[in-house]
C-alpha cells in the first residue's frame, strides 16, 4: 500500500540498472488454475469484492508469489440515476483490497461515494513488472491490457452496475501508472465483434496518477533523462533484463490532440523536479521508478500536442513523501471537471 511504498523504493534503487523495475525469474511462473473465476453477465445490484472480469490466473511477485485472478471489487454509491464511476490501479505491493479502516480506504474511496461516484477496484497484470508471464496464445497483447479489458466488462455492465458508461475515471499509483499508458491509447473496442464487452470503449474522461511512469522504455527514460554518455550502458542492462522492451510502449509517446483527443491528466509526485539530465552515478541515488521528471516530460508533450499546457497538469513536492495520503486531496474534485453533463448512455 502506499504506506508501506519507501521500503519498495529503497530495494529498486539498488537494482537501477536492472531496468526501471525489476522481476525475479523464480517468481516469475505462470499458473494455469482451473479453478479461476470466469467472467459472466453481472446480475443488478452487483456490488462487493471478487467480481470476475477475466479469467486469467497468475503468481504476482511482489505479494511475495500470491495467486491473483482478473478481479475487481465494486464499491456502490445509492442512487436511482447512472453514476459516475472510478477506476482505480493499484501500486506494488498491494492488491485490489482496500480495508474499510485502511487509509487508502479514506483517501480513494470515502470522498467518490460522498460525491456520486461509484469506485472499482482492479486487480490486473502489469507490462512490466509481469513481463515474464508468458503472452496468450490468441492475444500477444497481454498483460498490458488488463485495464482495458476490466473497462470493457465494466462498461458491458453498466445496468447491472447502474453506472454511467459516459463518465469513467482513472486513478493509479506506481504499478497503477498503466491507467495512464491506457488512457493515451486509441480506443481498444472492436465496434464489429459478436461479443457486446469487446464492442465496449475503453476510453475515459480524465486521469489521475500519483508518482506514475509515463514510459516504460528504457531508451526513452535513458534518453530523456541521463547524460550522453551514460544511455547505452543504461539502454543494455535494461534491455537484456527485459526481452520484451519492445513491446512496454510510452504515454509520452501516445499523446495525441486529434478527433479523439487524449484526456486531461493531472500528475503527482513525492519529490521534486530535477530540471536537468543525470549521470547513471546520480541517477542511482535516486528513485527512477517514481522519477519526478516523468511529469514534465508528459506534459511537454501535451503542450506541443494541444498547443496548451491546461490538458496536463503536475505537481512534484516533497510534501506528499511526508504525507502520502495528501497525494489524493482533492482527485475527485478534479474529475467532477470533466463529468459530461445529460443522460447517460443506454
Amino acid at each position: 500500500m502506499i504506506l508501506e511504498k519507501e521500503a519498495t523504493r529503497r530495494n529498486t534503487r539498488s537494482r537501477l540498472w536492472a531496468g526501471l523495475v525489476c522481476v525475479g525469474a523464480a517468481l516469475a511462473l505462470f499458473v494455469a488454475d482451473a479453478g479461476a473465476c470466469v467472467p459472466a453477465k453481472l446480475p443488478m445490484g452487483a456490488k462487493g469484492p471478487g467480481l470476475c472480469y477475466g479469467a486469467e490466473v497468475w503468481l504476482e511477485p511482489t505479494l511475495g508469489g500470491r495467486t491473483l485472478e482478473q478481479q475487481f471489487d465494486f464499491y456502490r454509491t445509492p442512487s436511482t440515476a447512472p453514476t459516475p464511476l472510478i477506476v482505480w490501479a493499484h501500486p506494488n505491493g498491494m492488491s485490489k483490497a482496500l480495508a474499510e479502516d485502511s487509509p487508502m480506504y479514506q483517501a480513494l474511496v470515502v470522498p467518490a461515494l460522498r460525491a456520486g461516484f461509484s469506485f472499482a477496484s482492479v486487480e490486473f497484470r502489469h507490462p512490466v513488472t509481469n513481463d515474464a508471464l508468458p503472452n496468450s496464445d490468441t492475444d500477444p497483447r497481454v498483460p498490458h491490457f488488463d485495464l482495458a479489458y476490466a473497462l470493457q466488462f465494466i462498461r458491458g455492465n453498466a445496468d447491472a452496475l447502474n453506472i454511467d458508461k459516459r463518465n469513467v475515471f482513472f486513478v493509479g499509483q506506481s504499478r497503477g501508472s498503466l491507467a495512464v499508458w491506457t488512457a493515451l491509447q486509441d480506443d481498444m473496442r472492436d465496434p464489429d465483434s459478436p461479443d457486446p464487452i469487446a464492442r465496449q470503449s475503453t476510453r475515459v474522461n480524465a486521469v489521475y496518477a500519483v508518482n506514475a511512469q509515463t514510459t516504460y522504455s528504457g531508451a526513452e527514460f535513458a534518453n530523456r533523462f541521463l547524460i550522453a554518455g551514460d544511455r547505452a550502458k543504461f539502454i543494455a542492462a535494461f534491455n537484456q533484463q527485459h526481452p520484451k522492451h519492445d513491446q512496454f510502449g510510452s504515454a509520452i509517446g501516445s499523446v495525441n490532440a486529434g478527433v479523439k483527443a487524449d484526456p486531461p491528466v493531472r500528475l503527482i509526485y513525492d519529490s521534486p523536479e530535477v530540471g536537468r539530465l543525470l549521470s547513471l552515478e546520480e541517477m542511482s541515488k535516486r528513485d527512477p521508478i517514481h522519477y519526478p521528471d516523468f511529469g514534465p516530460a508528459l506534459c511537454r508533450a501535451y503542450a506541443k500536442a494541444f498547443g496548451s499546457s491546461a490538458h496536463c497538469t503536475y505537481d512534484a513536492d516533497t510534501r506528499y513523501e511526508a504525507d502520502a495520503i495528501a497525494a489524493y486531496a482533492g482527485y475527485v474534485d478534479f474529475f467532477k471537471r470533466y463529468i459530461r453533463p445529460g443522460a447517460a448512455s443506454p
